[in-house]
């Protein structure tokens, strides 16, 4: 007999929400399968319909919650159901930090398959669940000023976004009477803002993207629309850069300030609108401690920082060893790094711009004086540290701190540590992104901890 695919048929179907997925999606069973169902929470009783089937599992839109879970709360924000951005916001802050706990067992387990004999520790900031973030991208259309939905480059405005800071909402507000009061200055693809200090009157820095940039275009933005932004930033003290206008060597338009350590409260780093900054000031200065903990120094450790950014962790990793030496293939992070140990007066840190899979043992021995780091620290972007598996196998420090925006990239690379004589130490998920289905994880691994994982090859 035949039947049409559940996509097709349009049943409504009735289940209980088990969990939630990588992506923030709840996932309910139905005929054995793995349905994930967007919106939903652990715990909800829900009616759906199936609207895409890719195999081995299944694509939900929810049609109806029947019974709230648990977990479900009302989410805060008017744009939530459109936007997709906070793709938790309907989640209690408990039940996301549980359920970002359990996405990144889950990939160490079907992944890495790596069972983890350490217990994991959840950190986050009770009240920290909104006006985090100092860095975001705003889209442009037209007058339209928001982001896009997932998936699709369809922009849902916003008049407003609960996750950044006070000052980059007042710019935003600032910049969509921009838009509407002026046609020349909506011809660029996007205006990212940050917040330039941790005061909550800060200033605000802007960073304009030429349409195509994104597609890597010519990076090119009209003389007209130029000098209306312009124009724009100065009546607000907005500094202006816009990308692809900055050699590496050039000075930077501004750089946003922040303390990463706590216990050094001296230290000020400051990040160009070319390099990576985390996005929560307060759970990066516990991350950064978090690290400086599992790397257990003393006055003679020589450290590996490995894509080091503008010295995020090199610079408070220093002022408590004999040298780092951080490695990082973005030129403009490097030249921040570069300035932030000048201005910092932290000698015994040294820069290098270098991919780290061009990066051999030899030269890093050369860098430390002739040893080998005891310890590597690791903060790679989403792709991960693969590249990086070989020269730690080379160099076999006696401890690897990974901290991983990625579960799933993670855990592939923590079965390359796991094959290469690494046992887990420690384990932490910090919600970096509330309200959001992305988590930042910190593992140590160590040689001489024989409890660590058990492999399931």
């Amino acid at each position: 007999m035949n039947t049409l695919p559940l996509h097709q048929s349009g049943t409504i179907h009735e289940e209980r929400v088990e969990s939630i997925a990588t992506g923030g999606a709840g996932v309910a069973r139905l005929d054995g399968r793995a349905v994930f169902i967007p919106k939903t929470a652990a715990g909800d009783t829900v009616r759906f319909r199936v609207v895409k089937e890719k195999g081995k599992y299944l694509i939900g839109e929810l049609e109806e919650i029947i019974r709230a879970g648990p977990a479900r709360t009302a989410p805060p924000c008017a744009h939530w159901s459109d936007c997709g951005g906070c793709a938790l916001q309907h989640v209690t802050p408990q039940a996301q930090a549980e359920a970002k706990k359990r996405i990144f067992l889950d990939a160490l387990a079907r992944i890495g398959k790596i069972d983890l004999r350490v217990p994991v520790q959840t950190v986050a900031l009770p009240g920290n669940e909104e006006r985090y973030r100092v860095r975001a991208r705003f889209q442009i259309r037209g007058s339209g000023l928001g982001f896009f939905t997932p998936g699709a480059r369809r922009l849902v405005e916003v008049e407003d976004c609960l996750l950044v800071e006070p000052s980059i909402a007042n710019a935003l507000g600032q910049a969509r009477h921009l838009l509407q009061a002026e046609p020349r200055t909506r011809r660029i693809e996007a205006v990212e803002m940050t917040s330039l200090g941790e005061a909550e009157e800060a200033a605000v820095g802007l960073y304009l993207h030429a349409v195509g940039h994104r597609d890597r275009g010519n990076c090119k933005i009209d003389p007209r629309t130029l000098s209306a932004w312009k124009k724009f930033a100065e009546e607000n003290r907005f500094p202006l850069a816009t990308a692809g206008r900055r050699g590496p060597g050039g000075p930077p338009r501004w750089r946003a300030q922040y303390r990463p350590d706590m216990e050094h409260p001296e230290l000020c780093l400051g990040v160009s609108p070319e390099s990576f900054i985390q996005p929560n000031r307060a759970l990066n200065r516990l991350l950064v401690k978090s690290v400086i903990e599992e790397c257990r120094l003393n006055d003679e450790a020589l450290v590996l920082d490995l894509y080091c950014g503008a010295g995020n962790f090199s610079l408070p990793l220093a002022v408590r060893s004999k040298r780092v030496l951080g490695v990082e293939e973005n030129p403009y992070a490097v030249a921040d790094a570069g300035l932030n140990r000048e201005e910092n007066g932290v000698e015994n840190a040294e820069f290098l711009h270098s991919s780290v899979h061009k990066l051999t043992k030899e030269e890093v021995v050369s860098k430390l004086g002739g040893q080998k780091p005891g310890v590597v620290v690791l903060d790679p972007p989403r792709k991960g540290a693969l590249d990086a598996m070989p020269l730690i196998s080379a160099l076999a420090p006696d401890r690897v701190v990974y901290v991983s925006c990625n579960p799933a990239t993670l855990a592939r690379d923590a079965r390359e540590l796991a094959a290469s004589g690494y046992r887990a130490r420690a384990a932490y998920v910090f919600d970096m992104f509330s309200h959001t289905a992305h988590l930042e994880t910190l593992t140590s691994w160590t040689r001489k901890d024989a409890s660590g994982p058990t492999q399931r090859f």
